[in-house]
């Protein structure tokens, strides 16, 4: 397949585009600081030829939520750097467009499981993925296959949650290193996690499979709490995980921010599943086994 990926230079983006390359694709990357081989957006022409010639798109666009801390003109930024990509791709009718979106979308659901078919509980970020999502209409309207990805919190080496929980960027030193770690908040909260491999096999199934649209939650089928979460990575750390970051003191680091670190996510990927799709990393410990170095 001929494939155009819009923000391939990024943490998912990057391994995306060589995993899809691997396997015979001819891949193609959209940017706004275009390099050799690769398109600009400042190139109209250019780019909505190339959506016309591509079997798919992928659209990855966004500035990260957890670069700086959120004020109005970064909230802004946010949202802006998803819809106005989105707006645009879905713009030049792809035949088919896999757009990332976050489980964001639901919102803080408590103890309740979350699936594909869940009401959002109205917040910004909510209001940010609902944009998003509706953004990529004019493709649907064209007859376009969409599918949104609502990705949670990815797993990976060297990089994504588990970096962040054991070198904080706001802290110094290591916490956990010093065997000071501990859950974010009171630990009570669901944390949709997934590895990276498993986002990128849900883009490839979303891709290969006509028969996947609209939502598709990219979690692993296993969420955990929190406090779970940090007391396997203490165990694979070789550190107690006894010192909770409290509300107060994460909002003193990020701000606003901290409450969607501690929103309560048990989303499950149900979709994923009745299609058939096969966690290469379906649980915890053998997650952070691959991933804590």
């Amino acid at each position: 397949m001929k494939i155009l990926i819009a923000g391939a230079s990024g943490f998912i983006g990057q391994p995306l585009l060589e995993s899809l390359a691997a396997v015979g694709h001819t891949v193609q990357t959209l940017s706004r600081t275009a390099r050799a081989n690769q398109l600009s957006w400042d190139d109209e022409t250019a780019w909505r030829d190339a959506v016309a010639q591509s079997d798919a798109v992928i659209n990855l666009c966004g500035a990260s939520v957890a670069a700086q801390r959120w004020s109005e003109t970064y909230r802004d930024e946010i949202l802006y750097s998803r819809v106005e990509p989105t707006r645009k791709l879905a713009s030049a009718r792809p035949k088919v467009l896999l757009n990332a979106s976050a489980v964001g979308f639901y919102g803080d659901h408590g103890d309740n499981e979350i699936t594909e078919e869940s009401v959002p509980v109205p917040d910004y970020f909510t209001h940010v993925c609902a944009r998003w999502e509706e953004a990529t209409q004019e493709a649907v309207k064209s007859g376009g296959r969409v599918v949104f990805l609502r990705i949670g919190q990815v797993f990976a080496r060297g990089g994504g949650v588990i970096e962040s929980m054991v070198n904080p960027p706001q802290v110094p030193f290591s916490p956990w290193k010093l065997g000071l770690g501990g859950p974010l908040g009171n630990g009570r909260q669901w944390v949709p996690w997934i590895h990276r491999d498993d986002v990128l096999g849900l883009f490839a199934l979303a891709l290969e499979n006509p028969m996947v649209s609209g939502p598709l939650n990219a979690v692993s089928p296993n969420p955990v709490t929190a406090q779970a979460l940090a007391d396997a990575l203490g165990a694979a750390l070789g550190k107690p995980a006894r010192f909770p970051v409290p509300l107060f003191a994460l909002r003193a680091l990020v701000g606003e921010f901290a409450d969607y670190l501690v929103a309560s996510q048990r989303v499950v990927p149900t979709k994923a599943l009745a299609l058939g799709y096969t966690f290469r990393w379906p649980t915890l410990p053998e997650a952070l086994a691959d991933v804590v170095q």
